[in-house]
């Protein structure tokens, strides 16, 4: 809906270590927990090494005697639970679990997967995902590091997205919140915007617009948007571009301005002859204005009329 997602706050680490959700672990709380609950199970068995995995922080000694405490099915139950998402959750606690599972070059691959995946199936956890392979950055074993494992799973999907948008398109907003949720994470080692996926993000988020006109071998002045009016917009996708843009549009403008006046003729064209749904216009119209004001956030108001205004559309109010 448009307007979510504002004022999100992009801080790995909490002040002060909290365990909620599928991290918890505090010994208090045992009696709240389900026995039949496996991923509580795993966050106990990493618990107990955890002060072992601190005194001794290379991957595969959390058991303090060179095995990894969590086996693939205990990974597994902590990953795929979304509560292990929560903003309340400290990556901390997530690293900790890591390391007690992680041994050969073939887990760092694994867990690599695991996060990925699961941001993927959706995209409302791409924000939490990606400061947990932020987090994860130190995870390596031999020449394999978990950051190039999470970059080549992006970049895997970035080959296929055209397939993906038309076969799978929940998937694909998955990835596209991801993509962006890492990009406006990620940084190298001087601290630096990682400027290889500014190209990839353009390209997906022209995606989500339709098909580019521009090489259709017709030169001409007089067709500038030839294509796009037949081209409908899905709603869902659109929602995550718009959210999603609001977030890193600011970077990406700064490092790309030519490439960003170029999507935003894109939007403005959408809005005036696409076929496309009323909602996917109003949640482009909200990018507009986002880009008009320099980024800057919306005010109360501005954002009221937009949530309303989608409530009503989504009730058939509004045709």
């Amino acid at each position: 809906m448009a307007g979510r997602g504002r004022g999100r706050s992009r801080g790995i680490l909490d002040a002060v270590l909290t365990t909620p959700g599928g991290l918890i672990a505090k010994a208090e709380e045992s009696e709240l927990i389900p026995d039949n609950d496996p991923a509580e199970k795993a966050i106990k068995s990493a618990a107990v090494a955890e002060e072992n995995s601190i005194n001794s922080p290379t991957p595969g000694e959390g058991d303090g005697g060179g095995h990894p405490t969590l086996s693939l099915n205990d990974i597994k139950s902590i990953l795929e639970d979304s509560r292990t998402y929560s903003e309340q959750n400290d990556v901390k606690r997530v690293l900790v679990c890591a390391r007690n599972f992680v041994r050969t070059e073939s887990d760092v691959k694994v867990l690599a997967s695991l996060i990925y995946n699961k941001c993927l199936e959706d995209a409302a956890l791409a924000k939490r995902g990606s400061e947990i392979c932020d987090g994860l950055t130190s995870i390596e074993v031999g020449n394999t590091k978990f950051r190039n494992c999470i970059l080549s799973l992006v970049q895997t999907d970035y080959k296929e997205r055209n397939e993906l948008l038309e076969k799978n398109p929940a998937r694909f907003g998955g990835f596209l919140a991801f993509l962006c949720e890492i990009f406006g994470i990620m940084r190298t080692a001087t601290n630096e915007v990682f400027k290889p996926l500014i190209n990839p993000l353009f390209d997906c988020l022209n995606l989500v617009l339709g098909p580019d006109s521009s090489g259709d071998g017709d030169d001409s002045d007089d067709k500038p948007i030839k294509g796009s009016s037949d081209f409908v917009i899905n709603e869902d996708v659109c929602e995550t571009f718009t959210v999603q843009l609001q977030c890193i549009g600011r970077l990406l403008d700064e490092h790309a301005e030519d490439q960003m006046k170029e999507l935003m003729n894109r939007i403005r064209t959408g809005i005036i002859i696409s076929k496309s749904s009323p909602r996917v216009r109003c949640c482009l119209l909200e990018v507009v204005e986002t880009y008009a004001r320099g980024w800057e956030m919306a005010n109360n108001d501005t954002t009221k009329f937009y949530c309303d205004m989608v409530v009503e559309i989504m009730s058939g109010l509004v045709l």
